[in-house]
């Protein structure tokens, strides 16, 4: 749908993507209904949304402009290793959830989730194209009104079966489902379906049958398994209807008796034991619903709880700046955390210099984790648009990449200076954890 440039913001020194319209699609646009579309998308801030940095027309070329990411797409990933392990999918579709969830909530489908809109920065996703997949979608329906025929609009292995057959109501389940085929793909190394022509895909969206994730990946746990045929359903009604009702599922896919396969197994020899099967359904779901009401009641990180045991020796990783933006802020962030962390009693924090050497020679927390000799991460990116800046922060135990704690601090440059924005955040981040590991310790 366009054409992208690297190029450099010469007002903020820094590289950014520019995104160019092909001619025929501004054309179909129109210069007043892009910029009005892409004014809503303007809106939304999230840790994994890529956000949007300006747009505009200029010679008849709609143009919008992106922050540049160092790293690469889910699609270059699955090009070069195929199937994913099992823990970083359920990762990257907790993360890429965790956006739709708030995208959908402020009214936005994405409507053109793939692996080529997802990129990697670091070990996070960031979902692209939010403004173009909207704009474009909204243009098209508003012709189809003064048309016979329904336009479909889409990536053709990702496409639900109602945009397939070009339905004029298409909503958020649409995203489930293209979530539902990336992850699908991430899992088994092929999309669900797959064709000849495009056409030949799109009438399998329709009327073919999914071969289950576990046929072809017996690794993945029934569980998995489940949450991602579901995304697949036909009928928009038998799939998940939200994402939200996602997040508790991929909580518990992440936890190792729920969805992780450990690292080193071997085969166990018993006896089957004949006995009445229950149905926990309702025990989940009422669980799931509890946690989630207790976490939004104390307004704090949900901490996941058991098995951990006493966590004592504490690694901070360098922060992921999503945004492109000032790196001393940055910088000061990160090493104010490891000085406020390392001031609680009974905690070792390990010195920035010793993380910045083991980062340098890998990229796996779990191998990081294992050189330093600690039981807990500490991870987080940073973004800035315009004088809001936002700080994801979680704890992770690296054996599992399971999260133990998480929360998202936000706030404004124009009433606070960015001294007493670091001061602020690393002392919520610093007291907060320090709840957290008691609770974890204790647990």
């Amino acid at each position: 749908m366009a054409t992208v440039y690297l190029a450099r913001d010469l007002k903020h020194d820094r590289q950014v993507a520019v995104k160019v319209l092909r001619g025929e699609l501004a054309s179909t646009l129109g210069r007043d209904r892009f910029p009005r579309e892409i004014r809503i998308i303007a809106q939304l801030s999230h840790p994994h949304i890529l956000p949007l940095h300006d747009s505009g027309e200029i010679g008849g070329l709609l143009y919008f402009v992106m922050p540049f990411v160092e790293g690469e797409s889910l699609r270059a990933r699955l090009e070069r290793e195929g199937q994913l392990p099992v823990h970083d999918a359920v990762r990257l579709m907790s993360e890429i959830v965790d956006a739709l969830a708030y995208a959908h909530r402020h009214g936005v489908v994405h409507r053109d989730i793939k692996p080529d809109n997802v990129m990697l920065s670091g070990r996070h996703a960031l979902i692209t194209d939010f403004g173009v997949a909207k704009a474009v979608s909204s243009a098209a329906e508003e012709g189809a009104k003064h048309t016979t025929v329904g336009i479909a609009l889409g990536t053709p292995s990702y496409m639900s079966p109602e945009q397939a057959m070009a339905e004029p109501t298409v909503d958020h389940r649409a995203d489930i489902y293209a979530l539902g085929a990336v992850a699908y793909e991430m899992l088994t190394g092929r999309p669900p379906f797959t064709g000849q022509t495009a056409q030949a895909i799109l009438a399998a969206h329709v009327t073919g049958t999914v071969e289950p994730v576990t046929a072809g990946r017996p690794a993945v746990t029934a569980l998995l398994n489940q949450v991602v045929m579901k995304c697949l359903e036909k009928n928009p009604a038998d799939r998940w209807q939200t994402a939200d009702e996602l997040v508790p599922m991929l909580e518990q896919a992440a936890t190792p008796s729920g969805g992780m396969t450990p690292t080193d197994t071997r085969p166990l020899t018993g006896v089957r034991v004949p006995r009445k099967k229950a149905n926990l359904r309702p025990v989940y779901a009422i669980a799931a619903a509890l946690v989630l009401a207790v976490a939004a009641w104390f307004g704090r990180g949900l901490l996941a709880s058991g098995g951990g045991g006493a966590i004592n020796q504490i690694a901070v990783m360098p922060l992921e700046d999503i945004s492109g933006g000032d790196q001393q802020f940055v910088i000061a962030i990160h090493d104010a955390l490891i000085s406020a962390i390392g001031k609680q009693a009974s905690i070792t924090v390990v010195s920035r210099s010793a993380v910045l050497q083991e980062r340098a020679t890998t990229q796996s927390v779990r191998e990081i984790a294992k050189a330093l000799r600690v039981n807990a991460v500490i991870e987080g990116s940073i973004y800035r648009t315009g004088d809001r800046v936002r700080l994801n922060v979680q704890m992770v135990e690296p054996e599992t990449s399971r999260h133990l704690w998480t929360q998202s601090y936000e706030r404004n440059l124009t009433n606070e200076t960015q001294m007493q924005v670091q001061d602020d955040v690393v002392k919520a981040i610093a007291d907060e954890l320090a709840i957290a590991i008691s609770q974890q310790t204790r647990n």
